[in-house]
């Protein structure tokens, strides 16, 4: 069943959590599973599912379950209260979790709870959905490049419940009007006749400063008559000598130069077109490496993949940043369409005792060229992979 589509975004401005160059949202699909042993689902129904492009610069979020999609920017104050009420419940379940795993002898449930603390941290408010009600968490396990993340990763929800104003505080905040000293006025001559000898007086004023400012302005003179210069006569021109011209002799643009191809690997994996026919998987016979093709600094590099192969059968190791190994055998096929597929009926047993969930491997044949290989981690993130020969 196809999942709901919520957003897609840039990692440009962002940086991805994590630790020892893992970031958190590439174990989306452990931590999933493993949150869904720990009997937590209202948890994981708060992450929203990544779903890398092939450029490993943008990522879309889906939601984890259906229902009718809101922003949290449009929802009312009852719906954010009850949905910052599960952020809250799910935050209190986290860190309990976190706790107990870093506590943990078995370093595979350190490194979990470690991974934990950044579970449910997120950019900012347009990050958050409401789902069928529920809140949903896109971007999480990223923050800001220039911020940093605080005590409490909702502070950017709490935020945007504006207080309302009081009528105190808007008695407090506004400016008081000025107080004037008002005195009844003395007793005597009444008011009226007071105001009439004073427009009078202003009056007589007006009048003989206007008489004296027209009897003391002189005459003006009549201005000169202006005679008419002759116009000057125009500077003779001195005809210049005619300049030896060359007939002009165009030029050929220079040939734009063929862009190089890229060097080609010539141990990359490539598919014979009569073994795909055939049905054959022999020349896969030997050892391979299989490394993510993950690029971008802010999502660090997850391990190489190393396989012995013979006959369609053989096995995988693994060796993790931590030095721990992990093995598992793993089978080889190709489907009707022409795809190759490698993947394994069980995940990985590891050295300290944890379990891998290996990728499967799908390549698609391209003619004279190398395969398109990716391995889908889950079925929820999918990498472009690079194969080579290491021995035959």
């Amino acid at each position: 069943m196809t999942k709901p589509f919520l957003r897609s975004g840039s990692l440009d401005k962002l940086v991805a959590l994590g630790e020892n160059g893992q970031p958190i949202y590439a174990q989306a699909q452990s931590i999933r599973e493993a949150l869904r042993l720990k009997n937590q689902p209202a948890i994981a129904d708060c992450l929203a599912i990544p779903q890398l492009n092939l450029r490993q610069d943008r990522i879309d979020w889906y939601a984890p379950f259906s229902g009718e999609i809101r922003p949290w920017t449009e929802a009312d104050d009852n719906e954010r209260r009850a949905a910052l009420a599960q952020l809250d419940a799910c935050l209190t379940e986290v860190e309990v979790l976190s706790r107990q795993a870093v506590a943990a002898p078995q370093a595979a449930q350190q490194r979990f709870g470690t991974l934990l603390r950044y579970l449910l941290r997120f950019p900012d408010a347009q990050q958050v959905y409401l789902v069928d009600g529920k809140p949903v968490l896109t971007f999480w396990g990223f923050d800001h490049a220039e911020q940093g993340g605080g005590s409490d990763p909702f502070a950017c929800l709490r935020s945007e419940e504006a207080a309302p104003v009081t009528a105190a505080e808007t008695a407090i905040g506004a400016p008081s009007a000025p107080q004037y000293d008002v005195r009844p006025p003395r007793a005597g001559r009444p008011g009226w006749l007071l105001a009439a000898i004073v427009m009078v007086m202003t009056l007589a004023a007006l009048g003989w400063q206007w008489r004296q400012s027209h009897d003391a302005a002189p005459q003006a003179a009549a201005p000169a008559p202006v005679l008419p210069m002759p116009p000057a006569a125009p500077p003779a021109i001195t005809p210049m000598p005619p300049l030896p011209l060359a007939k002009a002799t165009l030029q050929p643009a220079p040939p734009t130069p063929e862009p190089a191809a890229p060097p080609s690997d010539n141990h990359a994996l490539i598919m014979p077109a009569a073994a795909v026919k055939a049905g054959s998987t022999r020349f896969l016979n030997g050892e391979w490496r299989a490394v993510p093709d993950v690029k971008t600094p802010l999502t660090g590099r997850l391990p190489s993949l190393r396989y012995r192969l013979h006959n369609g059968k053989g096995s995988l190791s693994i060796r993790q940043a931590d030095n721990v190994r992990c093995r598992v055998d793993v089978e080889t096929g190709l489907m009707p369409s022409g795809n190759l597929v490698i993947n394994s009926r069980t995940k990985a047993r590891c050295s300290d005792g944890s379990r891998y969930q290996i990728p499967e491997i799908v390549c698609q044949p391209q003619e004279d060229r190398p395969a398109a290989c990716s391995g889908r981690y889950g079925a929820d993130t999918l990498y472009p992979m690079t194969i080579t020969r290491e021995k035959k």
